[in-house]
């Protein structure tokens, strides 16, 4: 056990236990256990010891398992079933249920309910057989249609020719009015190609 200060050599110090929050992605924070040496003379704080990475490394696993079922029900609030996902990216039948009751749950089923969760429309790439032009297509559609329905102050616009070529966004909100919108300096959006 320290009995002086790592940095002054000091021995008027405090050991305190603390905890370091570990963010999990769409989950609850795990908390690690560290101690700390804590002079009182020269106020600093040198970290001595924590919880074996195993350990946290595990409870952050079981967060993030926790957090599936949440994390698929939002892509099912999206109309995307559980029978649709499974045919579209050809897995099992029951796999989706069987995830969401924390059962067959690997790194990579985790990692694919995020990415879903965050951009259900990717279930169009797959079954357009990953298409790259059609899937860049219809997530670009589908993500202006929704941002056109989050808010009235925006508007989608795309330009649907042969080759799909243009898309934007355009702020509809009085900013003509509102010279600190963060909008009023904007120039007209640019086509993109696609």
């Amino acid at each position: 056990m320290t009995t002086k200060c790592p940095v002054c050599d000091s021995e008027n110090i405090e050991i305190k236990k603390d905890y370091r929050k570990l963010t999990v992605p769409f989950a609850e924070s795990v908390l690690q256990e560290i101690s700390v040496c804590h002079c009182k003379d020269c106020l600093s704080d040198i970290l001595l010891d924590s919880e074996p990475k195993k350990i946290v490394q595990s409870r952050m696993l079981e967060r993030a398992k926790e957090s599936v079922p949440a994390l698929l029900k939002k892509v099912n609030d999206n109309g995307y079933s559980d029978s649709r996902l499974e045919r579209a990216l050809s897995l099992a039948p029951h796999t989706i249920n069987r995830w969401k009751q924390g059962v067959q749950l690997s790194a990579a089923a985790i990692a694919l309910s995020r990415f879903m969760s965050i951009l259900p429309e990717l279930t169009l790439a797959a079954e357009a057989g990953f298409n790259e032009a059609y899937a860049r297509k219809a997530i670009v559609k589908k993500t202006l249609d929704k941002i056109a329905a989050m808010s009235s102050a925006a508007k989608s616009f795309y330009v649907n020719t042969d080759s799909f070529s243009a898309f934007g966004v355009v702020a509809m909100n009085n900013v003509e009015n509102t010279e600190n919108s963060g909008l009023a300096n904007f120039a007209q959006p640019a086509l993109l190609e696609v």
